[in-house]
């Protein structure tokens, strides 16, 4: 009876080591993991698009974004268009909230990836006009 008992004890010491083991290496890290790489920083090519026209409009209003902010409301003189601009996103601007301007700006454009960036560039203020509140 005595040499029954043996074997079953060795195989459980046995079984006892081999899964204290692989719970061992299973927190290690692998000699041939490999340390994250940051994804290298995105600097763009800003160029400037073609001079448009645009009326800012007196009043400032808040912004359709996700972001609590107030933009201006600017009105294309090409096609009467309607639309908001953050504002401080017409560079050397700083427009005073009572008065309508007529501006000329120039978009500016990220080159590489041939799209607007929502940003403007003031060329000149053609014209300015206190507006009285109703």
């Amino acid at each position: 009876m005595h040499l029954s008992y043996k074997p079953k004890k060795s195989s459980l010491l046995l079984t006892g080591l081999l899964c204290s083991t692989v719970l061992l290496s299973a927190c290690q890290t692998s000699p041939f993991a490999r340390e994250p790489v940051p994804e290298p920083r995105y600097i763009p090519t800003i160029v400037l698009g073609e001079a448009q026209s645009l009326t800012i409009m007196p009043e400032r209003v808040a912004c359709a974004s996700a972001l609590p902010m107030q933009c201006l409301l600017a009105k294309s003189r090409k096609d009467g268009s309607v639309f908001q601009i953050p504002y401080d996103w017409i560079d050397d601007f700083k427009p005073v909230i009572g008065m309508e301007y007529v501006i000329s700006v120039r978009p500016q454009i990220d080159e590489n990836q041939k799209s607007l960036t929502g940003h403007w560039t003031l060329q000149y203020i053609l014209s300015q006009r206190m507006v009285g509140t109703p």
